[in-house]
Order: C-alpha cells, then sequence, then structure tokens
C-alpha cells in the first residue's frame, strides 16, 4: 500500500488518540484495564498523552498518511536519547487549551478504571526496562495501525524510519512486544531478550498475557556476526 509518512503534528493527536484506542481495546490489558470506561473518556487520556509527547524533546512521532485523503493510518513513537539528537523530536507549538492538557496528562486517567490491572502492567514495562535499556539505546514505546488497516505493510514502512535512524547511529533498538507484533519485529532483526507473563487471574481477572522483550542490534555488530 502507498503512505506517505511524516512527523506528526498537533492536528493528529485526535486520530492517534483513535489509532490507540481501537487497535488496542481488544488486547488483555485494555479489557482488564478500561472494561468499564466509556470510550470518550477513554480517548480524552489518549489524546492528552499524545499532546504530552509533542513536548518531549526526545520523542519522535511518525504517522502513516493516506496521500488521497489525508487520513492518518498509524503511527509509531521512538524515545531517542538526547546526546545522539541534532535537532528535537516532535516539538511542535500547542495551543493554550492543549498546553494545559499535555502538561498533566494523568489527571485524565478514568476514575472508574482498574488500577491494579493498570499498576500491574505498567510496572511490568517499567522493571523491564530498567533491566534491559541503557541510555545509549533507542526505545520503539509504540506501534499502532487502524484495525481497518492492518496487514498492508504499513508497519513495515513505519519501522523503516527507526531502523535507518538505529543503523546511522550504531544504537539498539528495545520494545515490548505482544505475540501478534512478534513476527513483525522478528523478521527486522528483533531478538528476544524475555518474554513476561501478566497474571490477570491472580487479581480478579481471567487468563494471562505474555509480552515479549526484543532488541535489535546495531547494524555494524550485526555485520560482524554474519
Amino acid at each position: 500500500m502507498h503512505i506517505q509518512t511524516r512527523y506528526a503534528v498537533e492536528s493528529d493527536a485526535s486520530q492517534l488518540a483513535q489509532i490507540n484506542v481501537t487497535s488496542f481495546s481488544p488486547s488483555p490489558f485494555y479489557r482488564h484495564t478500561f472494561a468499564d470506561v466509556s470510550v470518550s473518556a477513554l480517548h480524552t487520556l489518549k489524546y492528552a498523552r499524545a499532546l504530552q509527547k509533542f513536548t518531549d524533546p526526545k520523542t519522535h512521532v511518525q504517522v502513516a498518511i493516506d496521500p488521497e485523503t489525508g487520513l492518518v493510518l498509524g503511527s509509531t513513537r521512538w524515545a531517542i536519547p538526547l546526546h545522539y539528537q541534532q535537532k528535537p523530536g516532535s516539538l511542535c507549538e500547542l495551543p493554550e487549551d492543549a498546553i494545559k492538557m499535555a502538561a498533566d496528562p494523568e489527571k485524565f486517567l478514568p476514575e472508574n478504571m482498574n488500577k491494579q490491572f493498570y499498576a500491574l502492567f505498567f510496572g511490568m514495562l517499567k522493571s523491564m526496562r530498567a533491566k534491559y535499556v541503557n541510555n545509549d539505546d533507542i526505545v520503539l514505546e509504540y506501534l499502532a495501525i487502524s484495525p481497518e488497516q492492518q496487514g498492508k505493510g504499513i508497519g513495515s514502512q513505519l519501522l523503516q524510519w527507526g531502523i535507518q535512524k538505529a543503523d546511522a547511529l550504531n544504537a539498539r533498538i528495545y520494545l515490548e512486544a505482544s505475540v501478534e507484533g512478534y513476527p513483525l519485529y522478528k523478521k527486522y532483526g528483533w531478538r528476544l531478550l524475555e518474554e513476561a507473563n501478566l497474571d490477570f487471574e491472580s487479581l480478579g481477572g481471567a487468563g494471562k498475557a505474555t509480552y515479549l522483550m526484543m532488541v535489535r542490534d546495531p547494524v555494524a555488530e550485526l555485520d560482524r556476526t554474519k
């Protein structure tokens, strides 16, 4: 599928939030954490977080655009250490109301969400990043494609931006993958570090969810191992 990629801007934030909600809502984390939360409340939270990323100089948000309609089809969010950068990431000028939302996205956490499941998931992410991410690593924090656009190669095209950056910098890229996302990342050179299983049953939920910690080694290092 032919797409265009570019840096996200403030006017994309609502579409970014919508894609986040629709693409991840089937996941065990969403189903347990936000089971009683309205779509509008969840959209507001994700919208505020999207705006917050525009204020972070290490964050680079790339979007895939349908060149005919201008619609956002998917996005990636990369955290690149500041010592690598010649210019800041997705910084852009925000209107006053957006600045207020971006200042404290956590205040938009829905009151009726399940805080135990939320803490379980983000506690896992924090511990794994502390274990595996060093100061020179790029982190792919997020890749999301609109459900109706999945399977068309958009994710592969979005990954190329960060892969090219990492290869030029001789940097690793760390990420946490779902089981469904694992084949895509493996295809482009990521390797498995560790598998984490979140037990939702222990907190009164149903079943477990598996997350895969992965890293893509610098291209120079990959070349040396061929």
